[in-house]
């Protein structure tokens, strides 16, 4: 698996890569929209958003993104490239871009889906049930170890 960042080009793979998540993901057709590749062009207009895309064969097969300067926004892998490990490689790599800025916790809005696999990476349940922008997520911390010497 080859992790690069993103460009304009890959909107339509990178939502290709999400459409099969974004029934768990919204709550409205505002939700839907925001999937869309003209909405996700917008995100690469931000300056603080970092986004990447995995590939295998030279094809996108998952995506991921964070809001500088830790919170996780995007982590998508294709079904069929589940429990391969794939998952696994993109979360050590993106935690790893994070980690550059020190943080104290790395933050995420997860998914019913997804709680199980962030619980897997380090991340608690910080609150309940939000809806915004069309969207339902239960929000996620990871408090990150400090060494102190």
């Amino acid at each position: 698996m080859i992790i690069r960042p993103a460009c304009v080009g890959d909107v339509e793979a990178i939502a290709a890569v999400i459409e099969p998540f974004v029934d768990d993901v919204i709550c409205s057709e505002e939700g839907r929209e925001r999937f869309k590749p003209h909405m996700l062009k917008h995100i690469f207009e931000r300056d603080l958003i970092h986004y990447f895309v995995a590939e295998i064969n030279q094809k996108i097969v998952g995506n991921v993104a964070y809001v500088h300067p830790a919170h996780l926004m995007h982590f998508f892998l294709k079904p069929e490239y589940h429990g391969q490990g794939f998952g696994r490689q993109m979360w050590e790599f993106i935690e790893s871009e994070i980690m550059q800025h020190e943080p104290e916790h790395i933050t995420v809005n997860s998914s019913f889906y997804a709680l199980d696999i962030y619980k897997k990476f380090g991340f608690e349940i910080v609150g309940e049930l939000t809806q915004q922008w069309g969207i339902h997520y239960i929000p996620m911390k990871k408090q990150v170890n400090k060494y102190i010497n």
